[in-house]
């Protein structure tokens, strides 16, 4: 009975050698490069009327946490671009290293309403379409791989 057992040994350890080498050889690409299936570029169009200048802020750097006082989840900006634009406006953002967005378009005038359409596109699909009229308010997306 002890030469079956060693000869199971044998064949078992091998066997087991090749299968976990497999697994790691077919795990291989994900743990090399997890970016592989990220998009490139985030792409946001805005179309619409709007009688005042809009304010877009554009980021790749920015997080959510917990506010103290109310429990609501916020979304904190560390960087961010702030540009004036009128309508239409298109504008396409590379989303490495952070892989990371955040449009929020805003109508900060209180006596003049805008209505918009925000639509944003990570690399050729169509994430986000969402009609609004704004007026002293905002609209936004915001994605992150993780």
């Amino acid at each position: 009975m002890v030469p079956r057992i060693v000869r199971g040994r044998r064949v078992a350890v091998p066997g087991a050698a090749a299968f976990i080498l497999t697994l790691f050889a077919a795990a291989c690409n994900t743990i090399s490069d997890p970016t592989e299936h990220y998009a490139e570029n985030a792409h946001i169009e805005l179309t619409g009327t709007s009688p005042v200048p809009l304010v877009l802020v554009t980021s790749t750097v920015w997080g959510q946490k917990v506010d103290e006082e109310t429990g609501d989840l916020v979304t904190e900006l560390m960087q961010a671009d702030t540009a004036e634009v009128e309508l239409p406006f298109e504008r396409t953002v590379a989303l490495a290293p952070t892989y990371r967005i955040l449009f929020r378009v805003i109508n900060p005038d209180t006596a003049e309403s805008a209505s918009i359409r925000m639509r944003v596109h990570l690399d050729d699909e169509l994430v986000y379409d969402q009609p609004g009229t704004l007026l002293n308010a905002s609209l936004e997306y915001s994605f992150a791989y993780h």
